[in-house]
This record gives C-alpha cells, sequence and structure tokens, in this order.
C-alpha cells in the first residue's frame, strides 16, 4: 500500500492566462482546456500532470499521490484513518478534473491538503512541446518532487515516515553563517527511484510549497529555459546550479502563484537497497545563488 508516485498537482490562481503563457511559453509544457473551467498542463502521455483552477488566491490546492490498484488505494485509506486521520471522498466531479477512477482527501500536520488516488485515466496522446522541448522525465517515477514549507517540520515528517510509509533519503541542515539559525530539510522517497519525491523544510511560506521540480532530458531543455526565462521577464530565483543529494543539474525561478519552480536535468535513480541515509550542511556543489528573490 506504499505510494508509486506524484500524479498530479492542483493549483490555485486569479489568472489562469499567466499560467497558460508561462506554463507553455517558459515551462515548454502544452496547455489545454479542463472541465470545469480549469487548465491543464501537460508534459507526457497522461491527460495533465498540473491544473490551474481559478481561484481568488494563489495556492498550492492539493498534490496528488497514486498507488497501484484498488486494493492498495482501500489499504491506505484504512491505515490513515486508523491513525486518527480524517478521511474525505471524492465526488464525480472531483474525479472528473482529477482524470482518475477514485480519490480521497486529508490534511497532512502542517494544514495542507493532499489526496491518494488510483487508475489515473488518460488518452494517452503524445507529447508535443510548443517550444520544442525534448521530454519531461516521468516514467514509472512521477512528474516530479515537491518541497512543503512549514514549522511544523517534526509532526510533519513523523506523519509522512509512519502513517504515509515514506522513507528517509537525506538531510539537509543548511548552514546559514553565523547568528542564524540552520534551515532543517528532510528528504523522503516513496516507491520510486526518484531521490525524493517529498522534502520538508523548515520554513514559513504563504503557499505551504517552497517548490516543485520539473525535470527534462537534457541539459539543452534546461539552457534554452533559462533563455525563455530571461526572454520572457520571468524572475529567477537561484542560479544554475547541481544538487548535492539527488545531482540535479537546475535553475529556479518565480512561478505566477509565487512558489518557486525548479527545472533541472540529470537527476539521480536510486537503487534503495544499496542507498545510505546522509546529512550534507549544504545543498549544492555549486551553483544555485539567490538572484535577488524572496517570497511575496
Amino acid at each position: 500500500m506504499k505510494i508509486k508516485e506524484l500524479g498530479y498537482a492542483l493549483i490555485g490562481a486569479p489568472d489562469l492566462q499567466k499560467w497558460r503563457d508561462y506554463g507553455t511559453q517558459v515551462l515548454g509544457m502544452s496547455g489545454h482546456d479542463g472541465p470545469q473551467g480549469a487548465l491543464y498542463l501537460k508534459m507526457d502521455t497522461r491527460d495533465f500532470r498540473l491544473a490551474v483552477i481559478k481561484s481568488e488566491k494563489n495556492d498550492l490546492i492539493s498534490a496528488g499521490w497514486g498507488v497501484a490498484d484498488e486494493q492498495a488505494f482501500n489499504d491506505r485509506r484504512e491505515a490513515l484513518k486508523g491513525a486518527g486521520v480524517k478521511v474525505t471522498a471524492g465526488n464525480d466531479g472531483e474525479k472528473k478534473l482529477r482524470r482518475v477512477r477514485d480519490f480521497f482527501w486529508f490534511q497532512d500536520p502542517s494544514g495542507k491538503r493532499h489526496e491518494v488516488y488510483w487508475g489515473a485515466i488518460s488518452a494517452y496522446t503524445p507529447f508535443m512541446s510548443p517550444v520544442g522541448v525534448s521530454g519531461f522525465v516521468t516514467d514509472d517515477m512521477g512528474f516530479g518532487h515537491l518541497v512543503m514549507a512549514t514549522l511544523k517540520i517534526e509532526e510533519t515528517v513523523a506523519f509522512w515516515r509512519s502513517v504515509m510509509n515514506f522513507e528517509v533519503s537525506d538531510v539537509i541542515n543548511f548552514d546559514m553563517g553565523p547568528e542564524r539559525p540552520p534551515i532543517r530539510i528532510v528528504f523522503l522517497h516513496c516507491d520510486n527511484g526518484r531521490q525524493h519525491t517529498l522534502a520538508i523544510a523548515e520554513l514559513e511560506d504563504p503557499t505551504g510549497l517552497q517548490h516543485l521540480l520539473l525535470e527534462v532530458k537534457s541539459i539543452d531543455d534546461v539552457g534554452y529555459a533559462l533563455d525563455r526565462v530571461s526572454n520572457s521577464g520571468t524572475q529567477l530565483a537561484l542560479s544554475l546550479g547541481r544538487h548535492v543529494n539527488d545531482n540535479m543539474l537546475s535553475f529556479y525561478m518565480v512561478s505566477p502563484s509565487g512558489f518557486l519552480v525548479e527545472y533541472g536535468t540529470a537527476g539521480s535513480k536510486i537503487d534503495w537497497s544499496r542507498h545510505n541515509v546522509f546529512e550534507s550542511t549544504r545543498p549544492s556543489y555549486w551553483g544555485h545563488r539567490p538572484q535577488n528573490w524572496a517570497p511575496k
């Protein structure tokens, strides 16, 4: 009954056109009209991976976590109930929007909404990038990762480990220099080869989401994206760099909803039977320098 993938994210935004322009012309995903006025952003054979929904404020509405089949879905629901977590079933309209056979939702200890689903529904049409991205790395690893921001780091990490069966990949205690406490980030993996699919960072953030990752297939895809960021006036948040833990070569930019999007390539795929958990005092071998950006 382990989680197999991060299957989708639902994003709230007042201006869907900004997200359509950003998603297609900067990220390189294809944009489509979804049910109930939603914007679908597609990056592989699934009908969407990001769904942007009209709302009064910018927010991560929910993350969708996929399991293998109906039995695993039922087992995960009962495990949450057994742990005293309130579980709410999705209705038919919500299932249609998410393109799944069934889902339920719950809140983690930091108050963020998450969904568990089974049976992704798709027409399985090929992905064609409007700006020539060669492809995004998904396969059996989901669409990327999320780094969630909370000051309730102990309770939240304990929940994802003990109730959701995620396991620790590594820990960063980011040394911020004299007279400043380190930033703690715990990186977690589920039942696939991504070095981490979820991370919990001891930070304050208005959306609760510090960043999400999109992984592309080549360094040229990253380079062309950097040009598109510059040409479009999108705010660059962190310069090109190489991470210590997952070896991702990436940069960070500010999305229309205010959280960051990491855009990278060459992330490690881990054989967990041979992995040793480690701790680092810095997140990157080189680069990832702040670019005069701060959360709003």
